[in-house]
């Protein structure tokens, strides 16, 4: 009987580093395309949490358009770094190798994806089963600037990019991610896509910079163009796992607190109402019908590649 083999994916590299800038550990999947570069270079997806969306973001990529290089942003799987990863947060016997794995990516990206926040902020949250401390939580500007001075030029060593073209993707915390970015560095990105934004996290810190880049926007000194999608589903709470630390009555109520859809169509409403120029263009409020938060990264995916690059 022949043996079984790993899956792999075609015309696909992998690099990893480590970071000058938080000296922390990455591993980013780039997905090729199969015809040669157009004069200006290729266009970039780049998708954070690459682990989980890198293989449908490339397939959906390369049965759409033809010159879209995608970048999926994610961290190392070698033993070695799943121990560095989940020391910090005490021993957990009995984790098989994919379960130390999930549960080291899921500590790592608590970190880079959020924003800072006090201890009196990240208590009140109250979120189940996410045990952190304000040390544990914060990281984002510095994966940002990991994504700008580490990640673009090692993908720009590796093939001919159109700089002026590149979009960015992300879900839930991600999405957050996204958002920041988009206030923050506005111009790092053509397309910006946040799934599914956490704006709830640390009482919507992530607002904190929309009135500044709104007035560039106003101004005509930024012109991104950005996508804000949501599920159906996202303000209602799935039935209460064993062991989550929460009834349903409470979970129920911290699901609706969120205002998951609220906020995201709330915000989508105040980036198009700003009179902005060049280019400045704020798509419409994507909401995907019978999707609740764990499903909704995958039509948002799809959307994202049509709103980015057709």
């Amino acid at each position: 009987m022949t043996q079984a083999q790993p899956v792999s994916i075609p015309n696909t590299r992998t690099i990893d580093f480590v970071s000058g800038v938080n000296d922390q550990q990455y591993s980013i999947s780039v997905a090729l395309p199969w015809l040669p570069a157009p004069e200006r270079g290729y266009r970039v997806l780049y998708v954070l949490d690459g682990y989980s969306y890198f293989a449908s973001a490339t397939e959906a990529v390369r049965a759409n358009v033809h010159d879209v290089v995608v970048v999926g942003i994610g961290y190392p799987t070698d033993p070695a770094f799943i121990k560095k990863a989940i020391e910090p947060f005490g021993p957990k016997p009995g984790l098989s190798e994919l379960e130390s794995i999930a549960y080291a990516f899921g500590m790592r990206r608590s970190y880079d994806l959020s924003l800072p926040i006090s201890a009196e902020v990240l208590a009140a949250q109250n979120i189940p089963v996410f045990n952190r401390t304000t040390e544990q939580v914060g990281g984002l500007d510095d994966f940002l600037a990991t994504i700008e001075t580490e990640v673009k030029p090692r993908v720009a060593e590796l093939v001919s990019i159109d700089s002026s073209n590149q979009a960015i993707f992300g879900h839930s915390l991600a999405g957050l991610a996204v958002l920041h970015a988009l206030f923050v560095e506005p111009n790092a990105f053509r397309t910006f896509i946040a799934a599914s934004p956490a704006i709830w996290w640390g009482e919507k810190v992530v607002l904190a910079n929309e009135e500044k880049f709104s007035a560039a926007v106003v101004a005509g000194a930024v012109s991104p163009r950005v996508l804000v999608t949501i599920g159906s589903e996202e303000e209602t709470a799935k039935p209460v796992p064993a062991g989550f630390g929460m009834d349903q009555a409470e979970l129920d109520a911290r699901v609706r607190s969120a205002r998951a859809i609220g906020n995201a169509r709330d915000l989508t409403a105040r980036l198009q109402a700003l009179r902005g120029s060049n280019g400045y263009q704020v798509e419409d409020f994507a909401i995907f019908a019978k999707q609740g938060h764990g499903l909704a990264p995958w039509p948002a995916l799809g959307r994202a590649i049509d709103f980015a690059f057709n």
